[in-house]
C-alpha cells in the first residue's frame, strides 16, 4: 500500500512541475505578489518573491551568470553540494537533481540569467581568497555555518539587512529559516543565514533511527516507540534503560563492534542530547547581544547527568569514533543494519545511506528524547555543519546578487524543498507512516544554538572533550573556560561592529 502511495505521490509530483514550468512568464520578470500573504499565492499555490523588475543588463558578461561558490566532493565524501547546480553527481537522487534543475530553469527564464555552481574543495577558503586577490569571481557564496563565522569576522560579508539590500532581500519571507536570522543575528546584523535554498541543514538535524524488530522483541509489553513519543513519555532515562536491556556481551567476554549494543553514538553527541533537553550554551538579550546561559542549576545536572551516563562504558553504548577498523563509520552503519544496535544517533545523510540495506533492517525514525518528563516540547539540534548563505563583500554587483539570491531561495521553496522533504525523506527513507509523522515532529522543533554555532571560548567542545576522557566533570571545565567565551563574545560584537 506504501509503495502504491509513493508512486502516486511522485506521479502528481512530476506533473505539478510539469505545469509549473509552463507556467507562463509575466512582463515584469518575477511574479505579482500584490494578493499575496507572507509570500503565498494561494491562487496559484506558489511561493512568489516580491521583487522589482529585473533591471541588468544580461548582455554584459557580469550578470550572464549568477555564480555561486558551494563545496564540491573533493574533501567531503558525505556533504557536498547537490543544491545549486545539478547533472554532477551519480549519488544524488533524481528528484533533487530534477528539482534543481527546474528552479534553475525557472530562474533563468524570468530574468535570463544563468545559476552556476563554482564547486571549490573550501567555500571559505576560496572566499577568503577571492577577498585577497580582488578577483570577485563570486556573486554568492555558500559555506558550512561553522566557516561563515569565521568569514564574518574577518570582515568580508556583507551584512543581509545592509539598507542598500532592502528593495531586494526580504529575510522575514518564507522562504528563509526564521530560527536561523534569530539565532545567528549579532546586535542586530546578520552576516549569514540559510533557508530553503539549500537542503543541508534538514541533512545535518539529529534524530535517532531504531530497529523495530528488536524493540518489539525485547519489549513486548511495552507501547510502541511512536506511542511513547507521542505521549511526551520519550526520555533520555529512558533510551538509557531500554539501552542497557539491549546490550548483550556475544560471549568472548571482550566488548567490542562483534556484541548486540543498546546504543551507537559519537564523542560530540553529548552536546546534542543536551541541546534536546531544551537548554541552551548561550542566549542573547533583547538587544541581540550573546550571553553565555550555562552554568544555570538545570544546565550543570542535565549535562552532567548526560556525560555520566555516556561515561559509564559498556552497559549501553558503543562509540563509532573508538571501534578499531578503516572504517568506523561505515561499520557503524553496518552494525545496526544487521541487527546488533537498537538505536542509533543519526543526522539523515546517514539514514540515506541505510537505502544500501533495503532488503535487511526494519527501522523507524523518532526525535533525540526529553531530559525528563517535566520538559514541554522535543528538541532536535541542527549542527553547525549545515550550509549558510553569505554575499562576499567584494561581490561584482551587490545589488544583482541580492536579487539573485532572493528569487533563487524563493524558487527553492516551490520546487527543492518539497522534492527532499516530501519525496526523498517521508517517501523514500521513511520506512512506514509512524516514521513520516515524527518527521513533522523532528523539523517543526529544529533548534539553533548560538553557543553552537559560534563555539565561543570552546564552549561546544565541552562535551566532546569530556566524552573522549570518559569524565562528566562539566563544572569545573566550564569554570576554565567561561572567561574565555564572554571575553570571545566581546570580540565578535566588536568585529561585527567595526
Amino acid at each position: 500500500m506504501k509503495k502504491a502511495l509513493v508512486i502516486l505521490l511522485a506521479i502528481l509530483m512530476v506533473s505539478s512541475c510539469l505545469v509549473a514550468c509552463n507556467d507562463p512568464v509575466v512582463d515584469t520578470g518575477v511574479s505579482d505578489v500584490s494578493k499575496a500573504e507572507a509570500g503565498y499565492d494561494p491562487e496559484s499555490g506558489r511561493y512568489v518573491a516580491d521583487l522589482p523588475a529585473f533591471e541588468w543588463n544580461v548582455s554584459d558578461e557580469k550578470y550572464t551568470f549568477f555564480d555561486v561558490a558551494v563545496t564540491s566532493d573533493e574533501a567531503q565524501s558525505t556533504y557536498y553540494s547537490e543544491d545549486i547546480g545539478y547533472d554532477k553527481y551519480s549519488t544524488t537522487d533524481e528528484v533533487i537533481n530534477d528539482a534543481v534543475m527546474k528552479r534553475n530553469h525557472l530562474v533563468e527564464e524570468l530574468t535570463g540569467v544563468k545559476i552556476q555552481a563554482v564547486y571549490v574543495k573550501s567555500v571559505r577558503t576560496a572566499v577568503q581568497d577571492n577577498a585577497a586577490t580582488g578577483s570577485q569571481a563570486y556573486d554568492m557564496a555558500m559555506p558550512f555555518i561553522y566557516d561563515a563565522v569565521t568569514l564574518a569576522q574577518d570582515g568580508l560579508l556583507f551584512d543581509l539587512r545592509d539598507d542598500r539590500f532592502a528593495d531586494y532581500l526580504n529575510l522575514e519571507m518564507p522562504w528563509w529559516d526564521q530560527n536561523a536570522n534569530a539565532t545567528f543575528s549579532v546586535d542586530g546584523r546578520l552576516y549569514f543565514t540559510t533557508g530553503d535554498i539549500t537542503i543541508m541543514t534538514k541533512i545535518n538535524t539529529w534524530a535517532i533511527t531504531f530497529n523495530k524488530e528488536m524493540y518489539a522483541e525485547l519489549f513486548p509489553g511495552e507501547k510502541s516507540l511512536y506511542e511513547i513519543v507521542e505521549d511526551g513519555d520519550w526520555t533520555f532515562d529512558k533510551l538509557v534503560a531500554f539501552s542497557k536491556e539491549a546490550t548483550l556481551d556475544n560471549g568472548d567476554n571482550v566488548w567490542d563492534y562483534n556484541d548486540r549494543w543498546g546504543l551507537i553514538s559519537a564523542h560530540s553527541d553529548a552536546r546534542n542530547y543536551f541541546t534536546a533537553s531544551g537548554e541552551s550554551l548561550a542566549e542573547k538579550t533583547d538587544d541581540d547581544i550573546p550571553y553565555i546561559t550555562f552554568g544555570s542549576t538545570r544546565s550543570i545536572d542535565v549535562a552532567q547527568g548526560i556525560l555520566e551516563e555516556f561515561s559509564a562504558l559498556n552497559t549501553w553504548h558503543i562509540y563509532t569514533n573508538t571501534i578499531p577498523v578503516p572504517s568506523p563509520w561505515v561499520t557503524a552503519l553496518d552494525m545496526f543494519a544487521g541487527g546488533q544496535v537498537l538505536f542509533r544517533t543519526s543526522v539523515f545523510s546517514a539514514i540515506k545511506k541505510l537505502r544500501k540495506y533495503d532488503d535487511g533492517i526494519e527501522f523507524g525514525i523518532v526525535p533525540l528524547p526529553k531530559y525528563d518528563e517535566e520538559q514541554e516540547n522535543y528538541y532536535s539540534p541542527s549542527d553547525p555543519a549545515g550550509y549558510a548563505v553569505v554575499i562576499p563583500y567584494n561581490v561584482p554587483d551587490p545589488e544583482f546578487s541580492a536579487y539573485m539570491t532572493e528569487l533563487t531561495c524563493c524558487e527553492a521553496k516551490n520546487y527543492l524543498t518539497p522534492a527532499y522533504y516530501e519525496t526523498t525523506l517521508k517517501h523514500r527513507d521513511a520506512r512506514d507512516d509512524e516514521s513520516e509523522e515524527m518527521l513533522d515532529l523532528i523539523f517543526d522543533n529544529k533548534k539553533f544554538d548560538i553557543g553552537a554555532i559560534y563555539n565561543f571560548g570552546g564552549i561546544a567542545d565541552m562535551f566532546r572533550n569530556l566524552s573522549q576522557s570518559g569524565s562528566s566533570d562539566i563544572a569545573s571545565t566550564f569554570d576554565s573556560i567561561k572567561d574565555a567565551a564572554d571575553a570571545e563574545i566581546g570580540e565578535t560584537v566588536d568585529n561585527f561592529r567595526d
